[in-house]
């Protein structure tokens, strides 16, 4: 089903890039502006500059951040910052992290991935997307003519057959090694030999891919191609422009994390919000049970909360609400409401989802909070970090905050499965698959080898 391919690489020559951790990024959507800059600091070359160029005085249509960035990309290659592999190949990484105390490895290989439409099944989405970020995406697209970002896809292979074959292949030195700007180790490796490729390709060729990270990034391409398509009729199917650069990782790893985007919400109509009455409400749906956190945002009080959070039985729903002071109670979904309530309004695979329950029964039902005001980003807010949502709630930046447990990947593929999408920020692969490791240039003259 799925068409994984490898591919001749762009990557930061050694010879001019030494230290690797000077120059490679998370993807543009979680660079805050500050951390722009201080990326943009540590070396000229950094893709700060490819993946979020700035807006400048005087910009119009013919010099823009857009036409900055593929000038710069351009003057990479030509002094040879950035070269090319002169054979296909896929790419295949690990990442060593920490989560809460403990050391994971996730393993995943980066290939071009032929584009396809969501209707065919091949690829299935799980998240929203929504206009503004996929129209700055394309513009980049067009100007630069090249994939910085892999999409972080994952994709079932329970007898780990795919990685496990790359694994045997594997050379003896790592092309890249480094330690990351999050203290992470990164090493990947260039995989060119000939059975193994086939191996790999054919292996994908039985399977469906999920996305995990990137959506607006994947619609963007299909814009693209759509374009390319009508500027090139007679382009082969194989055409550089019908591919997307991915990172594959294997569902059935226990390796991979999923972290949850805590809410916090702010705004008049949630100021308004009195304790008595919202705990009434609440009680209605959920077993309400005080907490005895005094907002401690040190060691002691996180792991309190993140104790709580966790104490919950299989295939329950519980959250933590914080907020009138940094009190806390514990909300435990009271027997029975899942069936009654939301079965009956939306699909069961939705149902079973702690971010369905917390969006219904609570931002819609008791807050009155609709689509279009948990879409806006001063009424919602979205952070991974517990210290971070003691912060904001601290200096006021928001009012109430929900701590969720975070969603399963055998969740994320019911929902996919099933053709649903989930409500935003629904899922956060951890640790972000990091830009600068290799890249891929769409040149329409070439053709993508298949093995």
């Amino acid at each position: 089903m799925a068409q994984v391919a490898p591919f001749r690489a762009l990557y930061y020559n050694p010879a001019k890039i030494p230290h690797p951790e000077e120059v490679v990024t998370p993807p543009y959507d979680v660079i805050r502006p500050e951390e722009r800059e201080a990326f943009a600091a540590l070396n000229p070359y950094n893709m700060v500059r490819l993946i979020l160029p700035q807006a400048q005085p005087g910009d119009d249509l013919l010099q823009n951040r857009y036409t900055r960035a593929a000038a710069a990309f351009r003057q990479w290659q030509q002094e040879e910052v950035l070269v090319r592999d002169p054979d296909p190949a896929y790419y295949y990484g690990e990442t060593e992290f920490v989560v809460q105390g403990r050391k994971f490895t996730r393993k995943g290989l980066v290939a071009l991935v032929r584009l396809e439409p969501f209707s065919s099944g091949v690829i299935r989405p799980h998240e929203q997307t929504f206009s503004a970020p996929k129209k700055d995406r394309l513009e980049l697209l067009k100007a630069t003519q090249a994939h910085f970002s892999p999409i972080f896809a994952i994709f079932p292979d329970p007898e780990d057959l795919v990685l496990g074959r790359l694994r045997q292949s594997l050379p003896t030195a790592p092309m890249l090694a480094f330690k990351d700007s999050e203290g992470y180790y990164q090493r990947a490796f260039r995989v060119t030999d000939p059975a193994c490729l086939a191996a790999v390709h054919g292996a994908f060729e039985k399977m469906s891919l999920f996305i995990a990270d990137g959506h607006h990034r994947y619609e963007t391409a299909l814009n693209y191609q759509k374009l390319m398509k009508e500027r090139y009729p007679q382009a082969p199917a194989n055409a550089p422009f019908n591919y997307i650069l991915m990172y594959l990782s294997n569902i059935y790893d226990p390796e991979l994390v999923i972290l949850m985007a805590h809410r916090l919400l702010a705004g008049p109509r949630v100021k308004q919000v009195e304790e008595g009455p919202l705990l009434r409400r609440l009680g209605e749906y959920f077993e309400v049970t005080p907490l005895p956190y005094h907002g401690g945002g040190d060691g002691p009080g996180v792991e309190f909360l993140q104790e709580n959070l966790a104490a919950t039985a299989a295939k329950e729903t519980t959250f933590i609400l914080l907020g009138f002071g940094l009190k806390a109670w514990r909300l435990q979904l009271r027997p029975g409401v899942r069936q009654k309530l939301l079965a009956r309004e939306m699909h069961p695979a939705l149902a079973q989802l702690d971010v369905a329950v917390l969006n219904y029964l609570i931002f819609e039902k008791i807050l009155g909070l609709d689509a279009k005001a948990l879409d806006d980003q001063q009424t919602c807010k979205f952070t991974s970090k517990l210290p971070e949502v003691i912060s904001i709630l601290k200096r006021g930046e928001a009012n109430l905050a929900f701590l969720l447990n975070p969603t399963r990947v055998d969740q994320v593929q019911q929902v996919a499965s099933a053709g649903l999408i989930m409500p935003r920020k629904s899922t956060y692969f951890y640790p972000k698959v990091k830009d600068g490791i290799v890249l891929s240039p769409i040149n329409p003259g070439e053709e993508i080898f298949i093995p």
